[in-house]
């Protein structure tokens, strides 16, 4: 089993596989050519949206939440009927028409990303979160900031649990570290979700779901 944790950064997207031994580090302007045949992908990206009849994802009530200090980082996407627009304003405007609500630019900067992530058609490649998988592996939420050293402390010491591997120690112009570290993450609890169970949130929902190892009450 291979679990692959793939992340947005800037210009394309980065990937770690993980095949419980180490972490190998990939980067590419398109996510299609970073899937494997037979591996269990999980994405830091949106897929499946809310629409006009059901605008609230469940989803994302769900994972904030798991996530008590970090909820913000749990974004509301746009809704599918505004995906297509062809710029931010025709979007906000067309949303706020149709369900009351505007998008915000962060949501809309990641819309080609999204875009390109409904393309996918392989039934092993799911929507998940870092910070979620993080929650769900460790029994608790992160402590502190992604972006700061005790945060990137914090989840390396998760990390070492599986591998000896830092492909975080990379120097990239186009790549954050924690970007390639929450790569890593979503990468180990793939391989969890896929030799251990896999668990999509919320249960028994025929909307959005979102990703994560099964919880260890439900093995």
């Amino acid at each position: 089993m291979v679990g692959v944790g793939i992340d947005g950064a800037r210009g394309g997207w980065v990937r770690i596989t993980y095949d419980s031994i180490s972490l190998c580090l990939t980067i590419s302007e398109t996510l299609e050519e970073l899937l494997i045949d037979g591996a269990m992908h999980f994405v830091d990206m949106p897929k499946d949206l809310g629409t006009v009849d059901h605008p609230i994802r469940e989803c994302d009530a769900w994972m904030r939440c798991r996530l008590s200090q970090r909820k913000s980082s749990v974004f509301t996407p746009p809704i599918q009927e505004v995906l297509h627009e062809a710029t931010y304003e025709e979007a906000n405007e067309r949303s706020r028409a149709l369900v009351g609500k505007g998008i915000s630019k962060q949501a809309w900067n990641l819309v080609p990303r999204i875009r390109e992530f409904q393309q996918v058609k392989a039934s092993d490649v799911y929507e998940s979160h870092p910070e979620v998988c993080f929650s769900v592996m460790m029994g608790h939420e992160a402590s502190h900031s992604k972006k700061t050293v005790e945060g990137q402390d914090e989840r390396i010491e998760l990390l070492r649990q599986y591998s000896k591997s830092s492909p975080w120690k990379w120097k990239m112009s186009n790549v954050q570290i924690d970007d390639i570290i929450d790569a890593c993450i979503l990468a180990v609890a793939a391989y969890e979700a896929g030799t251990s169970g896999l668990s999509l949130q919320p249960a028994e929902s025929d909307q959005p779901v979102v990703a994560v190892p099964q919880m260890k009450k439900e093995r």
